[in-house]
């Protein structure tokens, strides 16, 4: 038998939860999110993990019994809704041992991020959750469609018109948006931005620092919603990359990255490794798997020590120094025509050359090396497949607030992208988000899908896409 972990995830924001909970998430073999807890820490998830939505304890107490490691999700921290008490009351009623992970509530972090102390010296020394009255410090978390009848009982119990207040949207997350206004006219200046949906009410003194004390706001993306495509095991790099900007970012991974059975192809690639005089690794993905596939044939990086080692794209080459190695060549362009190009100086006649890459890719290195008179070994080691969740969740984010940028890191993250919505309605779908890729490729399938593509990062990594994109918002 399990122990179940009731974890809290804290308000929204990735950067803001604990150790504890990051630890919870890549140790489960079963993850349960409850509602409002978002899904912008399951990148830290195994990727063979059964990651699905809360549905009932009964479920819980069946997977712990049986040996496996649960982890539930909960927004904030697990007891500060009812929901994660009557879990753990049911788990401790069926003999289930489990823990609770305490998180940061939306009430404490939305707030230090927007600018306002909570309490200050002589000013403002009591703080009520809710509506307390006497406190000279209220956070109330307001419903949308309910800001008036909030604003208005805190007046009628006492507060007064003049008092400061403040209303943050999308509290907790790194897009959250503050209003700040006398409490008697709170409400009309938010309708004049035409805000809506869940809020943060906060009055009291502290909310007269805001203008000061708010770093957030400086950010070039600060109020911008980025939303990522590639796979959710890459994700962290880049989603700390857009939020240390500001961005508000959305995840949703339009490809999922399998790695191809280590078959006979696979095993003869290895075995003549020593006769092999060049490899080409064509993306990170692509290193990462071949090792694997090393590590499973019983070999290490000790087997490439007689070839020569090639990387197109910096992120690559990064991804090769994790095994050890360091290319001979690194392309500064994200092609295989800028590849090509950098092996103009390299005698090719008669050099076997061997390509991990994706099972689907373009065939332009190969011809164009053997042009040259290499021999060259097309190795497929992964491939790129759309999750099956990424449609409905698509449809469904575009419905709603959409976003102002959409990334694409590869062609396959475009391609399946544009599967998902109807062909006639993606335009208008769309609306004016703006369409960043990473290299010259991705572009072009972009556009041969016909997408308007705003911009290209001159770096092809994605530290300069992010600072591509930051570079648009402030123009």
């Amino acid at each position: 038998m399990s122990r179940v972990m009731l974890v809290g995830v804290g308000p929204g924001d990735p950067g803001l939860a604990t150790m504890h909970a990051v630890e919870a998430i890549k140790r489960a073999d079963v993850i349960r999110h409850t509602d409002g807890c978002g899904t912008n820490l399951l990148h830290f998830a195994s990727p063979e993990a059964d990651v699905r939505a809360f549905e009932s304890t009964d479920e819980l107490v069946q997977l712990a019994r049986g040996g496996r490691k649960v982890t539930v999700l909960f927004p904030g921290s697990p007891y500060a809704f009812a929901s994660g008490s009557e879990i753990a009351t049911r788990l401790d009623r069926a003999g289930i041992d489990f823990e609770a992970v305490p998180g940061m509530t939306v009430e404490m972090a939305a707030p230090v991020m927007s600018g306002i102390p909570l309490t200050i010296e002589g000013r403002a020394n009591s703080l009520g959750l809710g509506l307390v009255k006497g406190a000279e410090t209220v956070v109330l978390r307001l419903a949308s469609g309910w800001w008036e009848a909030g604003i208005s009982k805190l007046m009628s119990d006492g507060r007064p018109a003049a008092t400061p207040a403040a209303l943050i949207l999308s509290p907790g997350l790194p897009g959250q948006r503050r209003v700040t206004a006398p409490l008697g006219e709170l409400a009309r200046k938010a309708a004049t931005y035409g805000l809506r949906g869940d809020a943060l009410l906060v009055i009291g003194p502290g909310v007269e620092m805001a203008e000061r004390l708010d770093s957030l706001s400086r950010r070039p993306l600060h109020g911008h919603r980025v939303l990522i495509t590639r796979a959710r095991h890459q994700v962290e790099p880049f989603r700390r990359e857009l939020a240390d900007l500001g961005a508000a970012v959305i995840e949703i991974p339009t490809i999922a990255i399998r790695p191809m059975p280590t078959d006979d192809r696979v095993r003869e690639a290895i075995a003549n490794l020593n006769g092999t005089a060049l490899v080409i690794f064509a993306s990170a993905n692509a290193v990462n798997i071949f090792f694997q596939m090393l590590n499973t044939s019983g070999a290490d990086a000790r087997a490439l020590h007689g070839s020569k080692l090639c990387a197109i794209g910096q992120e690559t080459a990064e991804s090769m120094a994790t095994h050890g190695l360091r290319p001979e060549l690194v392309t500064s362009e994200y092609t295989a025509e800028g590849l090509a190009k950098a092996l103009e100086g390299w005698e090719m006649e008669g050099m076997r050359v061997l390509v991990p890459r994706a099972e689907v890719a373009r065939d332009a290195l190969p011809s164009l090396l053997a042009k040259r008179g290499a021999e060259v070994h097309i190795l497929p080691v992964y491939q790129a497949v759309c999750p099956p969740d990424a449609g409905p969740a698509l449809m469904k984010l575009f419905a709603a607030e959409g976003v102002d940028f959409i990334t694409f890191t590869s062609s396959s993250t475009v391609v399946n992208f544009v599967r998902a919505f109807p062909e006639d309605k993606l335009p208008a779908v769309l609306g004016d988000a703006a369409i960043a890729c990473m290299g010259p490729v991705t572009a072009d399938t972009a556009r041969k899908l016909g997408l308007s593509v705003e911009i290209i990062a001159r770096e092809y990594t994605t530290r300069g896409l992010a600072a591509a994109i930051a570079a648009a918002a402030v123009r």
